[in-house]
């Protein structure tokens, strides 16, 4: 393209490349570093657009508390009750979970009927896969001990424990929520 000025000479306007560098210095290159970059601009392109394509779930991260007391803090109810039974199975992040009926005794955070169903989180996610580990479900253990504190998130459709292995604690024998959580 060539523009003519007024009072001079004709001017060559070189135009404006995109490449981030000069076609001679590509030109002198090696044709193996040619292909280097060739191959890196096809993954910079293609990639991006496979993981598109991609859909990955992952399992939960769990919080730790380090007390019963922060696991009641960050609990959207805390119920002080009984685990009776394990009422069904359902799917949790593809793992099989149980839920329990748990006859409350007691709302000490948020309110609700004297029975509710808990869904029991897994430990794991995914098909094929031990839910609980290898270890015995905690709601399980729940039902063969005495009053317990459930530290629950969700509504009164639809509760599970706060985490798979901090979501219910033993009280004390006062009743109370225990200070620490037992030794394993």
């Amino acid at each position: 393209m060539c523009r003519r000025l007024s009072a001079g000479p004709r001017f060559r306007i070189k135009p404006v490349t995109t490449l981030p560098f000069d076609a001679v210095v590509l030109h002198s290159w090696p044709m193996r570093a040619k292909r280097a970059l060739a191959a890196t601009v096809a993954l910079v392109g293609i990639v991006p657009a496979l993981v598109g394509c991609v859909s990955v779930q992952g399992c939960p991260g769990w919080a730790a508390y380090e007390t019963p007391n922060d696991a009641a803090d960050s609990a959207d109810a805390v119920v002080i009750g009984r685990v009776i039974e394990k009422v069904s199975t359902t799917d949790f992040n593809g793992a099989g979970a149980n839920v329990w009926s748990v006859d409350v005794a007691e709302w000490r955070k948020g309110d609700g009927p004297q029975r509710i169903e808990v869904l029991s989180p897994p430990s794991a996610c995914g098909p094929g896969t031990d839910p609980y580990l290898g270890e015995e479900d905690p709601l399980e253990t729940g039902s063969r001990q005495g009053p317990s504190a459930l530290f629950l998130v969700g509504d009164e459709r639809d509760w599970r424990t706060i985490s798979p292995v901090q979501g219910l604690v033993e009280l004390t024998p006062d009743e109370q929520i225990p200070a620490t959580w037992p030794a394993p």
